[in-house]
């Protein structure tokens, strides 16, 4: 008779030892590194009172680059009626004022900018005293 009840926590022991935990973590969900700041973000649009313009192709490969250590790279291309060129690669410094505020210095303009991260949209709100804009941009 005393074997039944040591039977049975024997039993309870090894199903509660051999069932696996869930695994709840979902690969194509968003890590919080993922929604840093730090990174390389395309621009993706202007959107201002009379409304949003999305980037050309050419404007597409604008980037801005926030790296660890306060540097970020910025790199503009326009476009004429047959190419994409290029016209400026620099880098400037930023600093992280507050979690929707940073300061940026692009060496002869400084800003600080409002930001917000939705998934992988990167939201830019900037003043530059003649009214304010967004721009967006997506994470590489």
């Amino acid at each position: 008779m005393t074997l039944r009840p040591i039977l049975a926590v024997f039993v309870c022991c090894f199903f509660c030892i051999s069932c696996e935990s869930e695994d709840t973590t979902n690969p194509n969900e968003e890590t919080p590194a993922d929604a840093s700041l730090l990174g390389v973000w395309n621009y993706a649009a202007y959107i201002d009172d009379e409304g949003e313009e999305l980037a050309t192709q050419c404007e597409s490969s604008q980037i801005l680059h926030f790296q660890t250590d306060g540097v970020f790279r910025f790199t503009y291309y326009t476009e004429d009626a047959t190419s994409c060129a290029k016209t400026q690669d620099a880098t400037g410094s930023w600093e992280e004022l507050s979690d929707s505020s940073i300061a940026l210095d692009y060496g002869i303009d400084s800003y600080d900018v409002n930001y917000t991260i939705s998934g992988r949209v990167l939201t830019l709100t900037i003043d530059e005293g003649l009214g304010e804009y967004q721009e967006r941009y997506e994470k590489q």
